[in-house]
């Protein structure tokens, strides 16, 4: 016990001289700065890098606290962070400008340019840009997908052995793996990589020179954030997930700076920072309209300005009566969020090197950030997002999400002996999943998991500790028998997801 509480008080000593550590002091005041570094302290963020816009031009950008603890390496405005999901208002933009070159439409049925695209439900035959830019395919979630080996075109071509969640263009659900589609569309358009596309159309345009897709070219970088994550009383590096194959939905690499010059883009209407069109204001327009609506909300009692609505790549809404757009990102060690306000001329992006918790933090920020291009009347975001008590060991520690629906029968027995269940198994959509056994022991090897299997009940076995985003997840695996040998195994990856039936594979 004394040992932990000596390296819990090294742990807080050292969080103290990191959010002492301001790399670029500029015009924001000294009140919204010292609220970052509490805020910091109290969430136990290790580093983080702000831009902010007024009247549409930089007002400021600076880094607080480390991208790299053990190297004691600070934060730049220039230091690279992964964004995730803002890569998906990136990839929109893409879109955007090969519309207005007439090499793609928003409304013609995707098959016209990427015909191995065909999707398992038969009504999405005519899916377009727009049904996938606004998350209305019905696919839904099938996170378990990626990370993965697979290139983007081996993803299209499976999706046609998938089940969605819900009907087409019915509910809004939001799908990682529909929009690294999109990127397989316009690769298939123009024949060129998506990556290679952003860096042409985008990047390059608006002069993000330190802006990149995938994480083998930031690591490259002399300054990029090393990913934490807080687990067991302290912060742990973490290896970077390469999200190469889900590029377009979650891969872009980007800094302080380059984000400015990204929202003030979008707050100049499609302009370049010379004043060159990007993307023609219709487009810029239409972009930026309300295409679906999401049931969920992480507003606190209606008084958060959680948007609700989605544009393409935006969730659209209103910050005390300002027309507001913004998007989050959430990956392996990484956390952010992007924001800006066009008819007041305001934006902010805020990065940080920690997976969870991060988006009470990240909220309270930008409302205050807001606030003070706004000239509104301050108010404590940062205190309302606190609770009543400081966090606490619990409050850090992983989510546990449990997948399974029946109630365990006790006394019950496998109906093979745990050799029997072993050998490879396969689905069309999924791939390979391995039952591997070792020591008396199964394990599921699928993509880079290889997990003990626990017995549950009769031919159903869990697997405990199944990592994915803020959650440690325990999956059923349900093991379906014909004449006295296992035929396959049923896998649910995702409370949403129907059941993922593999069949073992004896050719394998």
């Amino acid at each position: 016990m004394a040992a932990n509480n000596m390296k819990m008080n090294v742990f807080m000593g050292n969080l103290e001289k990191i959010n002492k550590t301001e790399v670029k002091m500029g015009k924001l005041s000294e009140k919204t700065k010292s609220i970052v570094k509490k805020e910091m302290d109290y969430w136990k963020i290790p580093g983080c890098a702000i831009s902010v816009l007024k009247d549409g031009k930089l007002y400021d950008s600076m880094g607080f606290g480390y991208r790299n603890m053990e190297g004691n390496l600070p934060v730049t405005a220039d230091t690279q962070f992964g964004i995730a999901s803002i890569s998906k208002s990136m990839t929109s933009a893409l879109i955007a400008v090969l519309a207005d070159k007439g090499i793609l439409s928003y409304d013609e049925p995707v098959t016209t340019y990427a015909p191995k695209l065909i999707m398992y439900d038969p009504k999405a035959k005519n899916m377009t840009l727009r049904d996938m830019l606004s998350h209305k395919t019905g696919f839904g979630t099938h996170d378990a997908l990626w990370p993965g080996d697979k290139s983007r075109e081996e993803l299209a071509e499976s999706m046609k052995f998938i089940k969605p969640c819900t009907d087409f263009r019915g509910e809004a659900i939001y799908s990682n793996v529909i929009y690294a589609l999109v990127g397989y569309v316009a690769e298939c358009a123009v024949s060129e990589t998506w990556d290679d596309l952003m860096q042409k159309y985008i990047f390059d345009p608006l002069y993000m020179h330190r802006t990149n897709c995938s994480v083998n070219i930031m690591k490259k970088d002399i300054n990029f954030a090393v990913p934490y994550r807080y687990r067991n009383g302290r912060l742990n590096p973490l290896n970077i997930w390469n999200l190469d194959m889900a590029g377009p939905a979650a891969s872009v690499n980007s800094t302080a700076n380059d984000m400015a010059k990204w929202l003030k883009m979008h707050i100049d209407g499609g302009k370049t920072q010379y004043g060159s069109m990007l993307i023609k204001p219709e487009t810029f327009k239409e972009m930026h309209s309300v295409q679906s609506v999401f049931s969920e909300s992480l507003g606190k009692d209606g008084e958060f300005y959680e948007c609700n609505n989605y544009a393409m790549g935006w969730r659209t809404g209103y910050y005390k009566g300002r027309s507001f757009h913004k998007h989050t990102g959430k990956i392996e060690g990484y956390s952010s969020i992007q924001a800006f306000l066009p008819e007041a001329g305001i934006g902010a992006a805020i990065l940080i090197n920690l997976h969870s918790p991060s988006v009470s933090f990240m909220y309270g920020v930008l409302y205050t950030l807001l606030d003070e291009m706004l000239g509104e009347k301050y108010e404590d975001w940062a205190g309302k997002f606190h609770g009543d008590e400081l966090p606490t060991e619990e409050t850090y520690r992983d989510c546990d999400a449990n997948y399974f629906k029946e109630e365990q029968v006790p006394g019950t027995y496998p109906s093979l002996p745990l050799n029997e269940y072993a050998g490879t198994y396969y689905d069309k959509g999924y791939g390979t999943i391995n039952i591997n056994y070792e020591n008396n022991v199964l394990y599921m090897q699928y993509r880079d998991m290889n997990i003990p299997l626990k017995h549950y009940h009769h031919d159903v076995f869990r697997a405990d500790d199944v990592l994915e985003d803020v959650f440690l997840i325990s999956l059923p695996l349900t093991f379906n028998l014909k004449s006295g040998a296992a035929e396959s195994v049923s896998v649910r990856f995702e409370e949403m997801v129907p059941d993922i039936v593999f069949n073992k594979d004896n050719s394998i």
